[in-house]
């Protein structure tokens, strides 16, 4: 059975019916990302010698790249191949590198003319998503814009219509001196959102108004992976699982670049699930806090 996109009798929501990925092995298995483990026909780049990132193919993906099903690219990039290194555990020249390959794998999955939109993504902890312990980050080009990604887009475009200006350029004017600025340098600025959804919710912009991260200049690179490798940091001291995504919406030309941290520690119950209503029990107000205490890496 193909992958298929399947949309709710009443409501405008929509599922992606994905069989393929109940395949997907556990860590109860030799791991397939650490040397000596990885098949070769599975390699589609490394970087080193030997390799300290790799570049995969899912062997598991949600969609296809043949006729039938969803059609969409999907890879994995190993950041590192120690076993049991985090991703927060790299020095930031490091980390810098990391988002160099995601820009080169953003850049390469954009000449597909049939992805409309890309994904970068890392599930870190098993209630996060992560079929594997070994550090790994996702990236899965689709041929659809979700209708969640539409209304974003949508709204966006709403409100440069009304300002000329960008909803998120002047939000970091407005939060530059909050209660909510995490982190800022000539190049980035960091802040828990004002009505996060998930407790230690935190996003990372480049100053910049630029479309993505194959855009970022080395200088940029260098700000954001500081950024990052704190903010990691401070949510490896709550230990719980956390995921953090950028988006690259491969039409739209004129977007605002940024990096998305969401802790998962709470868990949504009935409440959430029943109306949608979110409750976070920490203020985004008292996250950046938290955030500005444990900035302890130094540049």
């Amino acid at each position: 059975m193909k992958s298929e996109i399947r949309k709710d009798y009443l409501q405008d929501r929509y599922a992606l019916i994905a069989p393929l990925r109940a395949k997907r092995p556990t860590d109860a298995v030799a791991c397939p990302f650490c040397p000596g483990n990885m098949a070769k026909s599975q390699v589609l780049k490394a970087y080193g010698h030997p390799w300290q990132m790799a570049v995969l193919k899912n062997k598991y993906p949600a969609f296809t790249t043949q006729k039938g099903g969803v059609y969409g690219r999907q890879e994995i990039i190993v950041e590192t191949p120690d076993h049991k290194r985090r991703l927060y555990e790299l020095a930031v020249p490091e980390l810098a590198e990391c988002l160099k390959v995601y820009a080169d794998r953003v850049a390469e999955m954009k000449k597909d003319k049939l992805i409309k939109y890309i994904l970068v993504f890392n599930n870190a902890g098993s209630s996060a998503g992560a079929s594997k312990a070994h550090e790994h980050t996702q990236v899965i080009g689709m041929s659809f814009i979700s209708p969640y990604l539409q209304d974003k887009t949508d709204q966006e475009h709403l409100y440069q219509g009304k300002t000329g200006g960008c909803i998120y350029c002047d939000t970091i004017k407005k939060e530059e001196k909050g209660p909510r600025k995490i982190f800022a340098d000539k190049n980035v600025f960091a802040y828990a959102p004002f009505a996060s959804q998930h407790a230690y919710e935190a996003r990372i912009f480049p100053r910049r108004h630029l479309d993505n991260v194959a855009d970022l200049t080395a200088a940029e690179r260098a700000s954001v992976a500081f950024a990052l490798k704190n903010i990691l940091t401070a949510v490896g001291e709550l230990k719980v699982p956390y995921n953090f995504y950028m988006h690259e919406r491969v039409m739209d030309h004129d977007q605002h670049f940024y990096i998305k941290v969401t802790p998962r520690g709470a868990h949504w119950a009935g409440l959430e699930l029943g109306t949608g209503l979110i409750i976070n029990p920490v203020a985004p107000e008292a996250a950046a806090k938290f955030y500005r205490k444990n900035f302890k890496v130094k540049k």
